[in-house]
């Protein structure tokens, strides 16, 4: 029987031993934590959006090449994923294409993972600190601080530096460099952003809804600070911008930036980008409904109406009343000026839609690792099969889940990840070892 040892009792860690247990192998698990799937308590705010109904996840996860992703996915696509956790004992549902236990509880997922490790009696050993492995001839090693276990394959599957008190405190890297893998810089992904501006701590706190546009910055001008002109009103050429990804829904802003899934989605091409303050911009729509030209109309016509009253109350009844005042600066205005002067003067008006409708932002980092759900780098894939998810430097040796430079949008993509890279290397590692690539 061959006896494999599983480094990592997470999502990925659980899946790749609880299918190696299923083929046919000895299994034991081994976890620095005091208990297995710590991290699964805490996603999609303690309901585990678990997967989704996607059928092409790669096209939602980045790092690594797609075709590489997909043929990794392709071993366990999301319907699979289901059927996997209703022949345990878990029925599943659909939201908005997000999938989640009918109990609407992340501890059910452990629940069951747990009891089917138990049944198809895996050893697993908590509380243990690995502090290295080693190759001896066809056996691997596993030291820990109180023991070393042995195996003919083992498969790193411990996270990697997103929630340390989860347990992903990055030491899998250097398990996986101790074996002469390379590691892609690892940055925080799925995390609010720091931005520039002094006004923040005047909004924290607000939301709204909002389309939000991340851009890279080819051919770079001056910018102008809150309260001037923005390009397109003082007749400059624009910035050369070229769109990376636009997303839409719930905007958060706090007092050192903005956060909220829209922006959680754009966060990793921030984190990874040398220098964002001056390479990337945000543009923030904040009345997504309606066009520029809708809204000068609604605007202009209220204005009218309003007379004498100043412009407070002209945006009263669009934006939240902490965000006016930051507004209007942006449009070279005050509170003082008159809604009736603003009916006037298209210019104006013209300023005050731009300020709305192409909030601009910079970026300049992300929170740390402490905050953020997953991570972007890891293990490069370039020395992984994506067949078996064995290493292409040391037979025997395999990977599954975040260690691996793979990371998803938000909306069950990391966890389907997860149980498909845990499903691959645990079939694969139970079995026979496969060829090695370049």
């Amino acid at each position: 029987m061959k006896r494999v040892i599983v480094v990592g009792a997470g999502a990925s860690g659980m899946m790749a031993a609880i299918t190696a247990a299923k083929n046919g192998a000895a299994v034991t698990v081994v976890d620095a934590m005091d208990r297995a799937g710590k991290k699964i308590l805490l996603t999609g705010n303690g309901r585990c959006n678990l997967t989704h109904v996607d059928e092409r996840p790669e096209e939602s996860c980045f790092g690594a090449e797609r075709v590489w992703i997909r043929e990794v996915m392709r071993h366990l696509m999301p319907e699979d994923v289901r059927r996997f956790f209703l022949e345990l004992g878990l029925p599943t549902f659909e939201k908005n294409g997000y999938v989640y236990p009918v109990t609407g509880q992340s501890s059910s997922v452990t629940a069951v993972l747990t009891s089917e490790m138990r049944r198809l009696k895996i050893k697993l050993k908590l509380s243990e600190k690995i502090l290295a492995l080693e190759k001896d001839g066809t056996i691997w090693k596993v030291r820990t601080d109180s023991w070393c276990y042995e195996g003919d394959a083992v498969i790193l599957a411990c996270g990697s530096k997103a929630a340390p008190r989860t347990g992903s405190d990055g030491s899998g890297y250097e398990l996986a460099k101790m074996a002469g893998h390379r590691i892609r810089a690892v940055q925080p992904a799925l995390t609010p952003v720091l931005c520039e501006g002094d006004f923040f701590q005047a909004v924290a706190g607000v939301r709204c809804r909002a389309t939000v546009s991340l851009y890279r910055v080819t051919k770079k001008e001056p910018r102008k600070g809150p309260g001037r002109e923005s390009e397109k009103e003082s007749g400059r050429k624009p910035e050369e911008k070229r769109l990376i990804r636009r997303e839409s829904g719930e905007l958060l802003w706090t007092g050192y930036g903005v956060s909220g899934i829209l922006v959680f989605q754009l966060s990793r091409f921030i984190s990874t980008s040398s220098s964002p303050e001056k390479e990337l911009i945000l543009e923030a729509d904040l009345l997504p409904d309606l066009s520029e030209e809708d809204l000068a109309g609604i605007l202009r016509m209220k204005a009218k109406a309003l007379g004498q009253e100043k412009l407070p109350a002209l945006l009263a009844g669009f934006l939240n009343e902490k965000l006016i005042p930051v507004i209007l600066k942006r449009a070279g205005m005050t509170k003082k000026n008159s809604c009736e002067e603003m009916a006037g003067d298209r210019e104006l008006l013209g300023r005050l839609v731009w300020s709305i409708k192409h909030f601009r932002l910079i970026p300049r980092g992300t929170k740390s690792f402490d905050t953020c759900q997953v991570c972007a780098g890891g293990v490069d894939t370039a020395q992984v099969d994506c067949r078996t998810l064995e290493s292409g430097l040391q037979s025997g040796l395999y990977f599954a889940g975040e260690i691996l430079d793979v990371d998803g949008l938000c909306g069950g993509y990391n966890l389907q990840w997860a149980w498909a890279s845990g499903y691959t290397a645990g079939r694969a590692a139970a079995q026979s070892g496969s060829a090695k690539i370049s």
